[in-house]
């Protein structure tokens, strides 16, 4: 018997070489369809970016603006004359914390649920609603629904280097962004002045009430040493009685202390709660975009015929390895090729012959 020389050794002495012409080789001879499926993806991402409608985009940047009353609020005085200290409450809300609530749906619901006026359909007046494409007849459902494509068009970012936050609404029309970014800066700014009017308010109530107490400590300190004086005219003689006047009389000046302090700071939550509430400082406000944002047409073409061509020499591999695995004598695999030779599309099965 003759014996075999190991010819395929020789072969693939080099498997990189052999790699790169084997890959060459099926590229070459399949070179139609990829060139066909690169020019029909290029094709398909120039039609997408030229389809796609044009986005107009409105920004608009604030600053948080902090009370004047900074730690002097009602609330804290009211509290140190228990002894208890608390955060002052004319704190500023963080940039982050605005960034949050423009997201939030108590913010967008009552956006999303008025109405706007859209220059570009003859200035008629419509629902914000059906201008963001919601049509649902449910209200709740109309209402979910409205909200969230809202939400989809805002995008809100921290500025750290100013403590600022900086919004952008994206419709297709340059009226409705504008309008939508001026109604945002609106609810925010309304948002923040019922949250710290309702604060000041329920600072005003806690020292409301603490002076009534007060004031009734105040008059039982004073009647106690109102007595004491009626029932012991006489007393420098005694210095037990001494002592118990000095007493009372200590009481009745703590009691007016506080009592004076609480009288000031009630005035002061009455002021504060009608005038000295905290906003928002708006940097640049919402204009009408004139141009409108790139459609990256040319990107989506790139893109498409990268695809398309990558598709092409994927079908070329495939169909490469059915008509090589064709050629086995082995029994399973014939079967298994007539198999995949009819469920394969008319197509690849042209390829693989």
């Amino acid at each position: 018997m003759t014996e075999m020389s190991p010819r395929p050794a020789a072969i693939y002495q080099d498997d990189s070489d052999f790699s790169l012409l084997f890959f060459a080789s099926v590229v070459l001879r399949s070179r139609r369809w990829i060139v066909a499926l690169t020019l029909a993806g290029g094709l398909l991402g120039t039609a997408s970016g030229l389809m796609r409608s044009r986005l107009y985009v409105s920004t608009a940047s604030f600053i948080p603006q902090g009370s004047e009353s900074g730690g002097n609020s009602g609330i804290a005085l009211a509290a140190s004359q228990l002894g208890i200290r608390v955060p002052a409450s004319g704190a500023v809300w963080g940039s982050a914390v605005y960034v949050q609530l423009i997201r939030t749906r108590a913010l967008l619901e009552t956006v999303a649920m008025d109405t706007i006026t859209v220059a570009e359909d003859g200035n008629r007046r419509r629902p914000v609603a059906e201008v963001l494409g919601v049509n649902e007849i449910d209200v709740a459902r109309r209402s979910e629904r409205a909200v969230t494509a809202l939400r989809s068009a805002i995008k809100a970012r921290e500025l750290k280097d100013l403590n600022a936050v900086e919004m952008s609404v994206t419709s297709r029309w340059p009226s409705v962004s504008l309008a939508l970014a001026e109604k945002i800066v609106s609810s925010v700014n309304r948002f923040n002045l019922e949250t710290r009017k309702s604060q000041a308010t329920a600072e005003r109530r806690f020292v409301e009430t603490r002076a009534v107490e007060a004031e009734r400590a105040l008059r039982d300190a004073e009647d106690r040493l109102q007595a004491f004086l009626q029932g012991n005219r006489v007393f420098s003689t005694s210095s037990q009685l001494s002592f118990e006047r000095n007493r009372l009389e200590r009481e009745v000046t703590l009691r007016q202390q506080a009592y004076s302090s609480l009288i000031l700071s009630r005035e002061e939550a009455r002021i504060r709660e009608i005038r000295d509430i905290p906003v928002i400082t708006v940097l640049d406000a919402p204009r009408l975009p004139f141009v409108s944002e790139p459609r990256r047409t040319g990107q989506r073409a790139i893109l498409g015929a990268l695809a398309g061509g990558i598709l092409g020499v994927l079908i070329a591999l495939f169909a490469h390895g059915i008509r090589t695995a064709r050629r086995g004598t082995s029994e399973e695999a014939r079967e298994f090729f007539e198999t995949l030779h009819e469920v394969t599309p008319r197509v690849l099965r042209r390829r693989g012959r």
